[in-house]
């Protein structure tokens, strides 16, 4: 199973304690609970039952290195599929969220104002996809289980949705260590990942129609990275912060490992020179500035 609960993980997170968050510190999920004046949301796996009986102002069911696809992410050992990730809300409404409100009215109106963030499918690409795969059939497939699933939480009660499109995994640390010339994007990659995106995109009006009373928060994450590394994916960026290595490992050699170790040698302050903590995760000071561009800025966020 793949983990970030050690040292240097949260190494600028409060207290800096390794919380299993894939950074040195807050996440994007973190930032919009911080703007929505909420606390920072803990894991589903981590709490006790008594936890979770208490807890209404929301959950995390993410699961390293899983995806849309029931098998990706297997191969690391235990994984928890969005399918499965779904599955716990379910529960979750069942078990805990009903014993804190009066009446059904009450339940249905507190799911109706909660807002369900996705942030999923990189792992899907960087497991499956290859040289072979047909990129329009593949992103058909991911697209209808995806859909699927918002669906079913619609079903469930949810009324307000976070989308996140697909991150350029062809710009990420692990990949830009073997392309030619090194640190240029792999286009081929992103590509299949762009036509994901674009069908995502255009699937959500047509949702909104078909889901009663329903909104969709689109969120283009893809650009926003790709803005990043600065003028051209297939360059090394102008910025003065580091965008095509990982801060830890720092001495990183596009080995398959994608995670940090507790004996790894990582860079001193990655909120002042790096945007990659891990090959495939962004430093907290990325976060930060995804916050700033989705909700400040409102460059890279909209409503559908």
């Amino acid at each position: 199973m793949i983990r970030a609960n050690y040292p240097p993980y949260g190494s600028d997170f409060e207290g800096g304690k390794a919380t299993g968050r894939f950074s040195n510190g807050k996440t994007i999920a973190d930032y919009i609970a911080i703007y929505y004046k909420l606390p920072l949301v803990p894991a589903y796996l981590g709490l006790s039952e008594d936890r979770k009986d208490t807890i209404s102002t929301g959950m995390n069911y993410a699961s390293a290195g899983c995806g849309i696809l029931r098998l990706t992410g297997k191969i690391a050992g235990k994984c928890l599929s969005l399918s499965k990730q779904v599955d716990m809300f379910e529960e979750t409404i069942e078990k805990h969220l009903k014993t804190n409100f009066k009446t059904p009215y009450e339940l249905r109106e507190h799911l109706a104002h909660s807002l369900f963030m996705t942030v999923i499918g990189v792992n899907d690409y960087a497991f499956f996809y290859t040289r072979l795969t047909d990129a329009n059939d593949f992103a058909d497939k991911l697209l209808h289980k995806f859909l699927k699933k918002i669906e079913k939480l619609h079903k469930l009660g949810a009324r307000k949705f976070f989308i996140n499109n697909i991150k350029p995994l062809g710009c990420y640390p692990n990949m830009v260590a073997k392309t030619v010339p090194r640190g240029s994007c792999n286009e081929r990659v992103n590509l299949a990942i762009s036509i994901y995106n674009d069908k995502l995109r255009r699937s959500l009006p047509v949702m909104k129609k078909k889901l009663h009373n329903t909104s969709f928060l689109y969120s283009d994450y893809f650009k926003f990275m790709l803005g990043l590394r600065g003028p051209s994916t297939n360059q090394y960026s102008s910025n003065l912060l580091n965008t095509t290595g990982p801060c830890c490992p720092l001495d990183y050699d596009g080995s398959l490992t994608s995670s940090c170790k507790r004996r790894s040698k990582t860079c001193k302050a990655p909120d002042s020179t790096h945007i990659f903590f891990d090959p495939r995760h962004p430093t907290q000071l990325a976060n930060f500035m995804y916050s700033i561009a989705c909700f400040d800025e409102r460059t890279i966020c909209h409503v559908v």
